[in-house]
């Protein structure tokens, strides 16, 4: 275990348990490293949405490649993993559970599907309005809603340096969608419940991939973005963290050994499970730490919504700026306040009515709100 070393309760030891039960059974940091993650993904697409594939993938072989892009995703799955393990202990039922998964991912991400195929598309297509409406790619755009992802539209964004892609962040909706069956399962069977249970099972998944790498098997696509694979991994990993909250001892040495393990494990593909785990430590160690964003951001998650309208809006920028200014920096520092100006709209006006509604069907059911859960042993 890391060096213990109290930094927010006066104790001579500080688990994250401790500090979630200080805190009111919330992370006080997660919110805020949920925005810093999605504009650290928003920031590296905005470095190769100008150039294409070929660029991206010529930036795998840069050592900084493994510090600037592999570890963003596997963090938000990490995140994901040890909050929703949290959100299913406390519901207990597999109903309630997808209800609260629905609300907080469906609407938003309907919007932003209407919004793309009724606005952006009519609007950008090189296709008439009747060819638009009747090609089918446009009535299968909506399946985005229910996960089954689809990047194009009629004619629209064919001649950019990333041709045709309307959203490719929405292809994390699968891996995410499948990370909640598995926790509906566990609900289901009573595992979730189980400290020993689910860390087996996160014990074998952790097996299971280290011999699919031991055998050759890739963990990242051709320009260095990790794949389903590891974002599943990854929340497991995050779901298993959150069972040993009163174990996992928060020190300032820990999380500094944590970020140098991390960084240089990524660079060695048979050394994923080690950055795995190294980044759990991270992602937790920030999110019990006290993180206020600026005012106008405070109160508001907007890391939901960056990850919804980002890439449409810089597929936009790129197909509208004159070639002289078409660079990764304009689209940073143009596209970026855009963006947030969408997802605080969405905030306001989509995600916290429905967050509002969630807390009123709390009110009306059972729902355990302790944070010092009681687990089974066995």
């Amino acid at each position: 275990m890391f060096p213990a070393l109290n930094q927010s309760v006066g104790r001579p030891r500080s688990t994250a348990a401790d500090i979630l039960e200080i805190n009111g059974g919330t992370g006080p940091g997660f919110d805020a490293l949920r925005f810093l993650l999605s504009v650290w993904v928003f920031t590296v697409h905005a470095m190769f949405i100008c150039d294409g594939a070929d660029a991206a993938e010529a930036f795998v072989a840069n050592p900084l490649h493994g510090l600037l892009v592999k570890p963003a995703l596997p963090m938000f799955f990490i995140v994901s993993g040890y909050l929703v393990a949290g959100s299913a202990i406390r519901t207990k039922s597999v109903s309630t559970f997808l209800m609260f998964r629905v609300l907080r991912i469906m609407p938003a991400l309907a919007i932003e599907i209407a919004l793309s195929a009724l606005a952006l598309g009519p609007w950008l297509t090189e296709k008439t309005f009747p060819e638009y409406f009747s090609d089918p790619l446009f009535a299968k755009y909506f399946l985005n809603i229910v996960g089954n992802v689809q990047f194009f539209l009629p004619g629209l964004f064919l001649h950019n340096p990333v041709p045709g892609a309307v959203n490719l962040n929405l292809w994390t909706l699968k891996p995410e969608f499948f990370c909640y069956l598995f926790i509906s399962t566990m609900i289901a069977m009573k595992f979730i419940f189980s400290r020993k249970i689910y860390t087996l099972i996160a014990f074998l998944t952790i097996v299971l991939s280290a011999v699919y790498v031991i055998r050759g098997g890739q963990l990242y696509n051709f320009v260095g973005v990790a794949d389903w694979k590891i974002l599943i991994l990854s929340f497991v990993i995050g779901g298993c963290a959150f069972h040993w909250n009163d174990g996992l001892v928060m020190s300032g040495p820990g999380a500094v050994l944590a970020v140098l393990i991390a960084a240089g494990a990524t660079m060695y593909s048979p050394l994923i499970i080690l950055h795995l785990l190294a980044l759990t430590y991270i992602v937790i160690y920030i999110g019990t730490r006290k993180m206020r964003l600026p005012g106008i951001l405070r109160d508001r998650d907007c890391s939901y919504g960056i990850y919804l309208f980002g890439f449409p809006i810089q597929q936009t920028m790129v197909y509208l700026l004159p070639s002289d200014y078409r660079s990764g920096l304009v689209i940073l520092l143009v596209g970026l306040p855009l963006t947030l100006a969408f997802a605080m709209l969405s905030w306001t006006f989509v995600e916290e009515p429905v967050s509002r509604l969630k807390a009123r069907i709390k009110r009306g059911i059972q729902v355990d709100t302790r944070w010092r859960l009681k687990l089974r042993p066995n």
